[in-house]
């Protein structure tokens, strides 16, 4: 192991070396934290989100001003610890009563990955005063370490084979901001998203998943120039004008289906992103970005399903639960200004979220009778529901937006949103195949009204 991270370290020295005098060349070293987020799950339990640590290194090829490609080296450990679903309860009987205590059954489900990582990312780079960066692409994965609990193991004997996966690809997002600190050096603060695609034990579904909140230094190899205008600053009139505003808000969601909607109510949850401002003539301007929003709908019912309203099965359950969908949304919106002091305007158009989690979290109750006793049952319940939710979903989006000055050059903007989305997200093929039908007959349409309040960078100067 040591052998082979010193020759890509070899490699990599050589290689810098050998375009260090490239105008177009970035590179960086960085360092953070990553916290586990396990995919496909089954039913019953929660998987922890554990810390772990990270480092790593990039190289960067500048397309143009502001588009570019990106690859690297970095290695990470992954921790993942399971809990098992617990079932306190109390219990009677006609001449006493006893009350179990509340227990907690800690399993010993842990896994640990160790991985040697290469990105292949697509960068977007926004010059401000502080310069906005988005990566997006792929992550190839390769297993230098592991260790299982005895459950995952595939067997209490060395000698027989592993069954835990090597190689993996996955999905990779980025986010992120960077800092002058010299004409050649900045200081670079990025959150990553990292989803796997490929299951890495038999016999179940497991993908890897982790998010990723890194700091580090980049540097870039400039060519002198004997003009005035300092490369770092440089941009085109398009540039110029282009603005970033950071996001952050609470989305209020809620099930749009027809049927049975008395029996579901709204949810809460976060909102946070970033737009890209693009202006055109006469105050309009067009908007995109990506903003990550948690979406879904919550449900107290007597039912005998957790996430879905079914009103016959055993056990029967009083069901208090939160479905909780997280996406990563794109808007592809038209900002119309409203008066002429250009600072009310209406926003419209479509919007694509790309599914990063769903789960159902909460907690149940059911009633035993006997002739001699009366128990009831609490189950505390945290299920991943990937698998029931489709990958994708599609939508539009209508949003006033007031925007204020500050500080002269800076601005903040508080929005009233409105999104809709066209498709049933609920995958009744995938659920059909694993359930009855009667499972399967269920409709989940996003809907959310989301309050907004955005800070926008200008653009940098010369």
């Amino acid at each position: 192991m040591k052998k082979y991270n010193a020759f890509i370290s070899f490699i990599l020295i050589i290689f810098c070396h050998s375009v260090s005098y490239s105008q177009k060349i970035t590179t960086g070293i960085y360092s953070g934290i990553n916290f586990s987020d396990i995919h496909g799950q089954d039913f019953g339990g929660k998987w922890e989100s554990k810390p772990g640590p990270l480092q790593g290194f990039y190289l960067g090829y500048s397309l143009s001003r502001s588009i570019g490609i990106q690859t690297g080296i970095n290695f990470s450990t992954v921790y993942y610890e399971h809990k098992t679903t617990y079932y306190p309860y109390i219990y009677f009987t006609p001449s006493y009563y006893d009350i179990i205590p509340v227990y907690y059954y800690q399993g010993d489900d842990k896994m640990d990955f160790s991985f040697l990582r290469v990105p292949l990312l697509f960068t977007v780079s926004i010059p401000s005063a502080i310069q906005f960066n988005m990566k997006a692409g792929l992550i190839f994965s390769f297993m230098q370490d592991h260790s299982l609990s005895n459950s995952y193991s595939s067997s209490s004997s060395s000698s027989e084979p592993d069954n835990t996966k090597k190689k993996d690809f996955g999905y990779m997002f980025s986010s992120g901001i960077s800092y002058p600190l010299s004409d050649k050096f900045k200081a670079a603060f990025n959150v990553s998203y990292l989803a796997g695609r490929k299951k890495f034990l038999e016999n179940t579904s497991y993908r890897q998943g982790s998010s990723e909140f890194t700091l580090g230094i980049d540097y870039e190899f400039l060519k002198k120039n004997k003009t005035t205008i300092n490369p770092r600053f440089a941009s085109d009139s398009t540039s110029k004008k282009v603005t970033v505003t950071y996001l952050g808000g609470v989305d209020i969601s809620w099930n749009g289906l027809t049927a049975d909607r008395g029996k579901y109510s709204s949810g809460t949850g976060p909102s946070l992103g970033f737009t890209v401002n693009f202006p055109m003539k006469s105050g309009f301007s067009f908007i995109s970005g990506v903003s990550f929003e948690r979406k879904g709908y919550s449900m107290k019912d007597s039912s005998a399903l957790f996430y879905k309203y079914m009103n016959k099965g055993t056990p029967m359950y009083y069901v208090d639960t939160k479905v909780q969908i997280d996406y990563a949304v794109i808007p592809l919106l038209m900002s119309f200004p409203i008066g002429k002091s250009q600072m009310v305007f209406f926003n419209t158009g479509p919007w694509l979220g790309l599914k990063l989690n769903a789960r159902n979290v909460g907690v149940a109750y059911n009633e035993i009778h006997s002739e001699s006793s009366y128990m009831v049952n609490k189950t505390v319940i945290y299920d991943d529901l990937e698998r029931y939710i489709k990958d994708n979903d599609i939508g539009w989006i209508f949003s006033t937006r007031v925007s204020l000055p500050l500080f002269n050059r800076y601005k903040v903007d508080l929005a009233l949103q409105y999104s809709t989305g066209f498709k049933n997200v609920y995958n009744t093929t995938i659920v059909a195949e694993q359930q009855s039908s009667s499972v399967a007959d269920h409709v989940i349409r996003n809907r959310t009204i989301s309050f907004i309040v955005g800070f926008t960078i200008p653009a940098s100067k010369h």
